[in-house]
């Protein structure tokens, strides 16, 4: 099962999540992992094709880096654009680990965003 886990960012600032990711089960190898995509949208109900979706990706490294990995753990950071964040109100988030074109949910959760 994908964690869920709650954000703080603020408003109109570069954020940076440091995430860890951990198997579900024993029979799980994260070293197979080729790509983390983060989603960054206004609620978990609007499509991650919708304009106002923000889609990051460890295939550009300005967006997401995978500082480590192994069978058991994948370490990454992931990079918010201050664009992304200008307009104050709560959003929804998730990151997918793929295995080719197949994906698996990490982790996701609401996003709280501070009024500055």
């Amino acid at each position: 099962m994908p964690s869920n886990v709650l954000l703080t960012l603020r408003q109109s600032n570069d954020e940076i999540i440091d995430v860890v990711i951990t198997p579900n089960s024993a029979l799980d190898d994260l070293s197979l992992v080729t790509q983390l995509v983060a989603v960054l949208k206004p609620d978990q109900c609007t499509t991650d094709t919708d304009a106002s979706t923000l889609t990051l990706t460890s295939n550009d490294p300005t967006q997401i880096v995978i500082t480590a990995q192994t069978a058991l753990s994948i370490s990454a950071t992931v990079y918010v654009p201050a664009s992304a964040l200008l307009v104050p109100y709560n959003r929804w988030w998730r990151l997918d680990a793929y295995v080719g074109t197949l994906k698996r949910t990490a982790l996701y959760g609401l996003v709280t965003l501070i009024d500055l």
